[in-house]
């Protein structure tokens, strides 16, 4: 799915006309973050599992997966989710920012998978799914306030205005 096209499920006329652009570019961004955040989660699974089956301790195992899928997160998060088209943005402290609450991120994830299968709340899996629900939010905030702040990514209202879903309904 393009950027474009993400855009565009949140294009439509009635949504156009009731919310303010800000939020639409919230909403544009948070559709962008899911699809990178179900491809960083498919890696971070993976590996999570993999490690678990060759019996390693869950939390280490989940701490592996998740370095994987930070990896995999920073470089679609730069390029699709937060684009910079003017290229302003600095690419050695957004990665930093971008690790730093990865290790937030992380250590949630870690804790929390943790604390419920060693207290045998949960298993392993249903102790991850608890962990990513909670990761996946502070994270997502920390990274849109922080780290890919407004002043940092670009953002044309009037693309927004100008976007395919909008011409096709004849509007501009």
């Amino acid at each position: 799915m393009s950027s474009a096209q993400a855009d565009s499920l949140l294009s439509t006329d009635r949504w156009r006309h009731t919310l303010p652009a800000g939020l639409l570019r919230l909403g544009g961004e948070s559709l962008r973050y899911l699809v990178v955040s179900a491809i960083a989660l498919a890696c971070d699974v993976a590996v999570y599992a993999g490690l678990v089956g060759g019996g390693i301790r869950a939390a280490t195992a989940g701490a592996g997966g998740y370095a994987i899928g930070l990896m995999v997160h920073y470089v679609l998060s730069a390029r699709w989710v937060f684009p910079d088209a003017q290229r302003t943005r600095r690419t050695a402290p957004t990665l930093v920012k971008f690790v730093a609450t990865g290790f937030v991120g992380l250590a949630t994830t870690a804790a929390i998978i943790d604390a419920l299968t060693r207290n045998h709340v949960a298993g392993a899996f249903s102790a991850k799914a608890a962990a990513v629900v909670t990761a996946y939010l502070i994270v997502f905030l920390l990274r849109r306030t922080y780290v890919f702040a407004a002043g940092t990514r670009s953002y044309d209202p009037a693309a927004e205005i100008s976007s395919p879903a909008m011409r096709l309904s004849g509007q501009s």
